[in-house]
């Protein structure tokens, strides 16, 4: 019960976290948007080990998991590329920042849905 109130509270601050970065975009750096979705990636590569490697995971858990981990390997080559050319002081694509902000949406919505 406990873990259940913990993943709840990280889903909601997941939640705002994302509310402040997209309606923040326009206010904020590339490089404080990198923050945001590396923050985001991390909460969300912790919540899918713990059920992944939980053996009292239910099938439905192991389910969003395995949805959550394809995700989180479509996501971060291009999170890595876009700090990679944000320290480099060059200004990521739209394009690039778009796709981004749909995976880190993706990944944060998949248990809602489901």
């Amino acid at each position: 019960m406990l873990k259940m109130k913990k993943q709840l509270v990280l889903l909601f601050v997941v939640l705002f976290m994302i509310s402040c970065a997209s309606t923040g975009l326009n206010t904020m750096t590339p490089k404080q948007q990198a923050t945001v979705w590396i923050g985001i990636y991390n909460s969300q590569y912790d919540d899918t080990y713990a059920i992944m490697t939980n053996p009292l995971s239910t099938s439905v858990q192991k389910e969003i998991g395995m949805k959550k981990k394809a995700i989180l390997t479509q996501v971060w080559p291009l999170l890595k590329t876009y700090i990679m050319i944000t320290d480099s002081g060059g200004v990521p694509s739209n394009t690039d920042t778009m796709l981004i902000i749909d995976l880190i949406n993706q990944l944060t919505t998949i248990a809602i849905i489901k």
